[in-house]
């Protein structure tokens, strides 16, 4: 079931190499653009950009840290442009008879416009509902949530308290009304019925969901195995320890439960490409590789290990947990079946009207969640 980091590499350089591999065209044209978020704001780096002549595969290449691509060497023809970053996608038809004066025809911006079925459970200390909404996950009209939002308490009338050491810590609220659960079933009823979990494409386990429903997790186990995405933040984690097999797969999860201290941390980024990202685009300094990770409970989980040939580490940085002090990874990707799992010890910043540092990571780790349906396809 586990596979190997080197599979991941080596499907990168594949892409990464495949536009000289498939160019079997030869011209003085170009075609040029940039893929964004369905907010026509945010770039999306590192998408899958493929360029068709009456269905058959003329060029392929990835955007690069800005969401931006240029396709050379082409005739002056009608072709049809795709681009995904997973099943977030968007395309367009594009006629360089149309090129009068120039010898590039400039796309411009291209949002967004496909999304995967999305499910969110809510939870009291972690928002990623937030990110989504506001990286433009909406109707553009009404501003409804293009995704379904779960409430995560809802467990058929059971008991609602958390574990924990600081169970008085004071509950963040949502500001906007449009995030609040949207379908009719809760926590309890989607964690039981395989049924429901094989509707979405992606499934977001917020920090603080109701944790009296690990005995469904094999469901998960197997909503994953069959190709679906989960997203997991802190205390979430007891529902990824029957995929990680009490920690034998993937990581191992630190014993005595939710012993993180530190409230702060300077982590260093190990992917380049994200630090390209958010120096590029949004003018977040990234000295010396590293940026603040602020957003930890005072009792959060810690990762005790994990394995480094099946498991993609993101962060790492000096924390304080159970009396030790000593540098962690903060953020994990790892395949598992025909799915992928994101696992994170910090989350998003809530109550805020602006991203924030740590909110940009996330979104840019849920993108790469989001593709790593593709890499098992």
């Amino acid at each position: 079931m586990k596979k190997s980091i080197v599979f991941l590499l080596v499907f990168i350089t594949a892409l990464s190499c495949s536009k000289d591999q498939t160019n079997n065209s030869s011209g003085d044209y170009s075609i040029s653009g940039k893929f964004v978020t369905p907010n026509g704001l945010d770039p999306v780096s590192k998408a899958s950009v493929k360029l068709y002549k009456d269905g058959t595969l003329v060029q392929d290449a990835l955007t690069d840290s800005e969401g931006n691509f240029i396709l050379e060497n082409l005739s002056k023809d009608s072709y049809d442009l795709s681009i995904s970053k997973g099943q977030f996608r968007t395309s367009k038809s594009v006629d360089l008879s149309d090129l009068i004066d120039a010898f590039t025809f400039d796309l411009d911006s291209l949002p967004i416009d496909e999304l995967p079925s999305i499910a969110v459970v809510t939870g009291y200390y972690d928002h990623i509902e937030e990110v989504l909404h506001n990286i433009g996950l909406v109707d553009p009209t009404t501003g409804e949530p293009l995704f379904d939002i779960i409430d995560g308490q809802d467990v058929a009338g059971r008991s609602t308290v958390h574990h924990g050491r600081h169970q008085n810590n004071a509950v963040a609220k949502r500001d906007n009304p449009m995030l609040e659960p949207n379908v009719d079933f809760g926590f309890g009823d989607f964690i039981e019925s395989p049924t429901l979990l094989a509707n979405y494409d992606i499934i977001f386990l917020n920090c603080g969901l109701n944790e009296y429903k690990v005995e469904f997790a094999n469901n998960l186990n197997d909503y994953v195995t069959n190709g679906g995405l989960l997203y997991a933040t802190d205390w979430a984690f007891e529902y990824l320890v029957y995929i990680t097999q009490g920690g034998a797969d993937y990581l191992s999860f630190y014993e005595p439960d939710r012993s993180g201290t530190s409230l702060s941390t300077e982590a260093e980024i190990l992917d380049p490409t994200l630090i390209d990202w958010l120096d590029l685009n949004y003018d977040i300094e990234v000295p010396n590789a590293t940026v603040t990770i602020d957003e930890f409970l005072g009792s959060w989980q810690v990762v005790d290990t994990y394995d480094p040939t099946t498991v993609i580490p993101w962060l790492y940085g000096p924390v304080e947990y159970d009396d030790i002090s000593e540098s962690k990874h903060l953020a994990y990707t790892f395949l598992h079946g025909d799915g992928g799992v994101l696992y994170s010890s910090f989350h998003t910043e809530n109550n805020t009207s602006d991203a924030t540092t740590v909110e940009r990571l996330m979104q840019y780790m849920v993108f790469e969640l989001a593709d790593m349906k593709v890499i098992v396809e």
